[in-house]
C-alpha cells in the first residue's frame, strides 16, 4: 500500500465518510477551496488504479466506495511516521 497525496487523502475521506458516491458527491463534501471536478474526477481514478476505491457504473457515471478501510491506512501510515521521526 503507498503513501496518498494530500488531495488522494482528502477525496479519501470523504469517500471513507459517505461509503460510496460519485464525483459530484464526492466534491459536494470537500471544504473549500473546492478542486476543479475533472481534477477530482482524476485524483479518484489514480485512487482506483492504486487499489484504493472500486468503481460501479451506473448508467453514464461511476460511483466508487473504498476497498481499504480507513483504520487499515491509519495503522499503516502511521506507524510508517512514527519509526521514521524517531531515526
Amino acid at each position: 500500500m503507498e503513501k496518498l497525496t494530500q488531495q488522494e487523502e482528502d477525496a479519501m475521506q470523504v469517500i471513507w465518510n459517505i461509503s460510496k458516491g460519485f464525483v459530484k458527491d464526492i466534491l459536494d463534501e470537500l471544504p473549500e477551496p473546492k478542486p476543479p471536478y475533472t481534477t477530482l474526477a482524476s485524483t479518484i481514478k489514480n485512487l482506483e488504479k492504486k487499489g484504493f476505491v472500486k468503481s460501479e457504473k451506473l448508467g453514464n457515471s461511476y460511483r466508487y466506495s473504498p476497498l481499504i478501510k480507513h483504520e487499515e491506512y491509519k495503522k499503516k501510515f502511521m506507524k510508517g511516521f512514527v519509526s521514521g521521526y524517531f531515526k
